[in-house]
């Protein structure tokens, strides 16, 4: 049973180098970078949550020495960051998928008809 007097740490850093070693650490600052970016720049290519998982992945594997052997460890990098992208973007969810209604076709692009918010898909 736990003491409900006691008095519990309440962390410093929202982000730190052990969280982003997690997979949800790790997830949340793609979505978080992708997201500020989106709404800031007006910027959001689908490629780009990707090259953030990536280098997000690569700079831990660089980090870590768990593994002597740099091919393998490297490899594995890359499926964890294709794993942390998967995980950000929802596309590891079993979903139909739901047309744009909001959205005109323009060329080969798809133009949306609105400003997008914090929250609007950017994969």
């Amino acid at each position: 049973m736990q003491d409900i007097n006691a008095v519990t740490a309440i962390p410093g850093d929202f982000f730190t180098t052990a969280s982003l070693g997690t997979l949800a650490g790790a997830t949340g600052a793609v979505y978080i970078i992708c997201g500020t970016l989106q709404k800031v720049f007006n910027f959001n290519p689908k490629w780009l949550a990707l090259l953030v998982s990536v280098i997000i992945s690569y700079v831990g594997a660089y980090l870590t020495q768990s593994m002597n052997d740099a091919v393998t460890k490297y490899f594995v990098a890359l499926l964890n960051g294709f794993l942390i992208y998967a995980t950000a973007t929802g596309t590891n969810q079993i979903t139909g998928t739901t047309p744009i209604k909001d959205s005109q076709q323009a060329g080969f692009r798809l133009q949306l008809k609105h400003r997008r918010n914090f929250s609007t898909r950017w994969w």
